[in-house]
């Protein structure tokens, strides 16, 4: 039999026999291979379909940027290399009595998280740019937490919190602010500050809800802190974490009702915030809540109105160092959705008499939906 490549026998057949019986077969087979194709398609678009379907699932009803696991992991990394102190982070750290099981909400703006802790007897803040990473841990805490440096003295940081206290708010007397910060620095209260201690009080203090938090920390309507681990802190839980309206924004009805005296104490309450705030320290400036007002709130047990964060609450001096130098419309003296001012076209200066302008008839709103319902005849007659 004669041998020959089995190239040159497919070359020999005549053109004709060869592609006739070729497309024959591919007649035969293309049916088949289509079904089977989409068949195939169809299983994997399914698929598709159920990990997307569980992602979302998974996204939408747990929020990843509200995991407690990162903030602790960040701030007793700190703990454990001595760069930190501060009352909770033993226990946060060490004993891990305290737990952070409750994610009360996060501020993706500000890269924070609100935890109750596992006794639920105070809510905990965490400020957190990133988490940790797994290449260099610790390279990322001792970027965060590098001032002061280790050859620093007790006179640089006082100097250097004086000088940011006075960059975020006026205040009558900024020296006896600082004074308190320095106090609070010696959480072991041995009468000196270390290092940690130092560079923990510097990671809170550029926390604008710290600030304020402290500020207001001799009124009784804010929750007064009562802990701090680095750049954490920790203040005293709201019992009751919302005004008495429904979503609706309409006064609740039944037991859940408080009675009117109790609402007036809520609305005096809330009177006197305002009017702590509108000419702080009895000056122009102004503290400005860049929140609704009956979100702002809840109360205690005696119907006292308590602050529930501060974090909206910014300065007339921190708004004017965050808007443009020149504007050319309303859109750029926006300070967020809520706070807003208006563009003076003639100069192209934002109008800082125009800010957040509507919060006084807010007050007198939100006022007149706690008090005046139930309100016996002589009160509204005499008010």
């Amino acid at each position: 039999m004669m041998s020959y490549p089995l190239r040159e026998y497919i070359s020999s057949k005549k053109d004709d026999d060869y592609h006739r019986s070729y497309s024959s077969n591919v007649r035969k087979t293309q049916p088949e291979e289509s079904s089977s194709n989409r068949f195939l398609y169809l299983i994997v678009l399914i698929i598709l379909l159920i990990v997307l379907s569980i992602f979302y699932s998974y996204y939408t009803y747990i929020d990843p940027t509200c995991f407690n696991e990162e903030c602790t992991s960040f701030v007793c990394h700190a703990y454990s290399e001595g760069l930190v102190g501060g009352h909770l982070c033993p226990e946060l750290c060490t004993t891990k009595t305290i737990q952070l099981q409750n994610c009360l909400g996060a501020h993706k703006h500000f890269r924070s998280r609100l935890f109750e802790d596992n006794d639920e007897h105070q809510v905990i803040r965490c400020y957190l740019r990133h988490p940790l990473s797994k290449s260099n841990p610790s390279g990322d805490v001792k970027e965060h937490f590098k001032f002061p440096q280790d050859d620093a003295t007790l006179d640089v940081l006082y100097n250097a919190l004086q000088q940011h206290v006075q960059k975020t708010i006026t205040l009558e007397n900024s020296e006896a602010f600082v004074e308190q910060l320095m106090t609070l620095a010696d959480f072991n209260k041995d009468g000196k500050i270390s290092l940690s201690e130092a560079r923990s009080i510097w990671s809170l203090v550029q926390i604008d809800e710290f600030v304020y938090t402290l500020l207001l920390s001799d009124k009784f309507y804010t929750p007064k802190i009562v802990g701090t681990c680095g750049h954490i802190f920790a203040v005293e839980k709201v019992l009751h974490p919302k005004l008495p309206f429904d979503d609706k924004q309409e006064l609740l009805t039944g037991s859940e009702r408080p009675n009117w005296y109790q609402r007036v104490r809520l609305a005096v309450g809330i009177t006197e915030y305002f009017s702590d705030t509108w000419h702080y320290q009895d000056s122009d400036q102004h503290l400005h809540l860049c929140q609704p007002l009956a979100k702002s709130f809840g109360y205690d047990k005696d119907y006292e109105s308590k602050m529930l964060k501060t974090n909206h609450i910014i300065s007339s001096k921190s708004i004017l160092s965050r808007l443009p130098n020149q504007c050319r419309s309303n859109k750029d003296c926006s300070y967020d959705s809520y706070c807003h001012a208006t563009c003076n076209m003639s100069s192209n200066l934002c109008q800082m008499r125009e800010f957040n302008k509507d919060s006084l008839h807010e007050l007198c709103s939100l006022l007149s939906s706690l008090v005046q319902p139930d309100a016996n005849v002589t009160f509204l007659t005499e008010f």
